[in-house]
């Protein structure tokens, strides 16, 4: 069935379920379309099969995009947002903005706390990106043990990891305990059409604990994202820089190496390049991603010979060519900054000798 005949069918669908007209009818709208999108993802072979989503369990969220309202707080008093067929909810707002509200999106956390997510239509033109000059041009590497290394004209800035995760870990181990030691009871019954259903019934002590370490959670998460918004701000606002130029990284496979997969996580290198990527096309600038087979880390940065069998534990090494010493992770930053100097047929991996790369 086609998205749009599945909202046609939702007038009648309200008459057999009286409860969907609780619901916004935008909001139904919504859900069809996300789906509908969930399963065309799937069949281009971009995403796994959509999965049934539990009202029990995990993050809760629905969308509304028409009929939305932020009311702005006076002095001494708190903000509402407006959401259709539920009326003004007190929230605090996080800055006042102008402009048109588009979409409100409402999300609920394990933790049991809300969040509201607001577009807003500002009115203003994107500002048009600068022309990338190398002068005013910066590499950045994603390391394991360095977070990230930026390489531009001014220097080398190396950016430590936070592991948020990593100092959490000891406070998260015995909130698991506990939850693993409290009641739990799984039950099978069958429905009316001998289906068979898993029923779970938890004890308050349970769900209790359960909170507890959602909030642990949810503190660590909050945490890595101010820290990646900090970071990112600040590169955004280097007057010196216009363009950076980063690798394309097979994160789904990175992960998978039990190895480093924490570590990973830990920095959050995909929201990074995210965040720092929609920071820089409202200020103007320029993000370049480097292709997924340059090899950065290879390559010498000073004469452009590249060395073969390059393990993860080298992480100073001497050129055999011409002699010099580097690290691994700067030099994988100054050849990502150099990226837009070559030519086509150097960045597709054809032509990567020493002579070929104008350093």
């Amino acid at each position: 069935m086609r998205r749009n005949d599945f909202i046609v069918r939702l007038v009648k669908l309200k008459e057999q379920y009286p409860w969907l007209k609780e619901v916004n009818s935008q909001s139904l709208q919504m859900v069809a379309r996300n789906a509908d999108r969930a399963f065309v993802n799937f069949f281009e072979k971009r995403a796994k099969r959509p999965r049934f989503k539990s009202k029990h369990t995990g993050r809760q969220s629905f969308q509304c995009p028409q009929h939305c309202k932020v009311l702005f707080p006076a002095v001494g008093t708190k903000g509402h947002i407006v959401l259709p067929k539920i009326g003004p909810v007190k929230a605090i707002l996080h800055r006042q903005f102008n402009g048109a509200v588009k979409t409100v999106t409402i999300v609920r956390d394990p933790s049991g706390k809300y969040y509201a997510s607001v577009a807003v239509d500002d009115g203003q033109a994107a500002l048009a990106p600068d022309s990338i000059d190398f002068e005013h041009t910066a590499g950045i590497d994603a390391g394991i043990k360095t977070a990230f290394t930026v390489v531009s004209q001014n220097g080398t800035e190396k950016i430590d990891s936070p592991s948020f995760l990593k100092k959490n870990s000891e406070q998260l181990k015995k909130q698991q305990k506990r939850l693993s030691r409290c009641k739990r009871t799984v039950t099978f019954k069958e429905n009316e059409k001998g289906e068979r259903i898993k029923e779970v019934t938890v004890s308050k002590h349970y769900e209790k604990v359960r909170q507890e370490l959602a909030r642990t959670h949810e503190k660590i998460r909050h945490r890595r994202k101010n820290w990646i918004d900090q970071v990112t701000r600040r590169l955004v606002n280097d007057s010196q820089v216009t363009t950076y130029v980063i690798e394309d990284l097979n994160l789904k496979g990175i992960v998978k190496n039990h190895h480093l997969a924490r570590a990973i996580s830990d920095v959050g290198i995909g929201n990074f390049y995210r965040v720092l990527r929609y920071k820089l096309e409202a200020s103007g600038k320029n993000l370049v991603v480097a292709g997924r087979w340059y090899p950065s880390s290879k390559l010498c940065p000073e004469c452009g010979t590249k060395k073969e069998g390059l393990t993860l534990r080298e992480r100073q090494r001497c050129c055999a060519h011409c002699g010099h010493e580097h690290d691994r992770d700067e030099a994988a930053a100054k050849n990502l900054r150099h990226w837009v100097k070559l030519t086509e047929i150097e960045r597709n991996g054809r032509a990567l000798e020493r002579e070929a790369i104008p350093f």
